[in-house]
């Protein structure tokens, strides 16, 4: 039987979120969509999904905000290590505060599933393969903030609330709002836009990977799931066959694309953070990831030639989200705690 839900959507025009919203409208759910908008959308030449959008800073959410949802899909926030970093206090307020707020939001309303956008980072540095029971080392202050918010989503958990728990691998793919500051989009875009495939690193850390598509389309399968069976559950959200080292992705990519040579930074150095991981759990579930890296790796290729990618784009603030939350700073459009100024 063919599930239709009413969903609440937070960052929903951010770089997954405009993905997800495309993967849930083809599903025929409802949504309301949340963001403060603080990114481009122009990426792709197409018209934004409509849908209904409350502009909101998730820190300032009502109950009334979400009357009537059946679920609750939570991507907002501070989106990566480097962006957490800018002010760990500001990153705990929005990462964790405000998911538990929203959470909270939830419970009152009685929305059973809420989906809690996590992060496979929170593995940090890790030698073996690791699972969801694994012990997390968190590295940053982006990756402590998933740890905290987890903790105490689980401690909410009763027969009315359902928190569901999803530790991305690192994602890559092309999105209206996209981000080149991940590092499968980073490469590809650095070799199309100069030839080189630069490293910012020595390349020996390993990483999951996740196409965003198949991001997306894992939500929309929780918020349809037997909440019996994922109430209160942790799920690694990729594929075992996406695990590799961040030079194997350089090589993969010097391998599709012509002329292009691999080269690393003057101060490349060992990446802390490196973990494989396991994905059985979700497998087991009935997920399976559709996207290969290759095949990941020649759309962004093909898109970013048929966009005419250039090398000023790639040097622009607007695929970058410190970059661009910088400028935002600058020219006083928001202030320190990134809310608008009027």
């Amino acid at each position: 039987m063919k599930i239709i839900v009413k969903v609440f959507v937070t960052g929903a025009k951010g770089y997954v979120g405009n993905v997800l919203i495309d993967v849930l409208k083809e599903k025929n759910h409802s949504i309301i969509g949340c963001d403060t908008e603080f990114y481009p959308q122009e990426f792709l030449d197409k018209k934004s999904t409509i849908i209904e959008c409350i502009k909101k800073d998730i820190r300032d959410l009502e109950s009334k905000d979400l009357e009537g949802c059946e679920a609750v899909i939570h991507l907002a926030g501070l989106s990566n290590d480097p962006l957490g970093e800018i002010n760990p206090n500001l990153t705990n307020e929005i990462n964790y505060k405000a998911t538990i707020h929203l959470a909270e939001l939830a419970k009152e309303n009685k929305i059973k599933h809420f989906v809690f956008s996590s992060s496979c980072s929170i593995y940090g540095a890790n030698s073996d393969v690791v699972d969801e029971n694994s012990q997390m080392a968190p590295l940053t202050a982006y990756a402590k903030s998933k740890v905290d918010s987890e903790k105490k989503l689980l401690e909410l958990k009763d027969e009315i609330f359902s928190p569901i728990i999803l530790r991305n691998a690192t994602v890559y793919g092309i999105s209206p709002s996209q981000r080149l500051d991940i590092v499968v989009n980073n490469l590809v875009a650095s070799v199309v836009s100069t030839g080189k495939i630069k490293l910012l690193s020595d390349g020996s850390a390993w990483r999951p990977l996740l196409h965003v598509e198949d991001m997306a389309r894992a939500f929309e399968f929780m918020i349809t799931s037997d909440i019996e069976k994922v109430a209160g559950q942790i799920f690694n959200v990729g594929s075992n066959n996406d695990n590799y080292k961040v030079r194997e992705i350089a090589e993969m990519i010097g391998n599709i694309i012509p002329k292009s040579k691999i080269t690393f930074a003057e101060d490349a150095s060992k990446d802390n953070r490196s973990y494989k991981v396991n994905f059985d759990k979700i497998e087991k579930l009935g997920f399976r990831t559709k996207w290969t890296l290759e095949d990941g790796i020649k759309h962004i290729y093909e898109t970013m030639i048929n966009n005419n990618f250039s090398e000023n784009d790639f040097n622009a603030d607007s695929y970058f989200r410190v970059k661009y939350l910088k400028r935002l700073l600058d020219k006083k459009i928001l202030d320190s705690n990134l809310r608008y100024m009027n």
